[in-house]
């Protein structure tokens, strides 16, 4: 896995039997989409993108989180 679907939550996988008897594995948000939900949620409660669209927060909160992985790689580019 790389920087950007490496998992964040749960801090493991675990397994659950579904409703259709088998075994479901969750292995919840990766650090990618932790980021640009938090990134979102600031943009939302700053009130500064008020008049901006879900769709441009969107693209800007995964556009924050690519950043702050790259700058939590070692070795890359600042």
């Amino acid at each position: 896995m790389d920087a950007k679907t490496n998992g964040a939550l749960p801090a493991t996988a675990f397994n659950e039997n579904g409703p259709d008897g088998y075994y479901t594995t969750h292995y919840g948000l990766t650090k990618r989409e932790l980021f640009a939900a938090m990134a979102m949620q600031g943009m939302c409660a700053s009130g500064e993108y008020a008049t901006a669209t879900g769709g441009q927060i969107a693209a800007y909160s995964v556009e924050c989180a690519d950043a702050l992985i790259a700058a939590l790689t070692p070795g890359s580019a600042p």
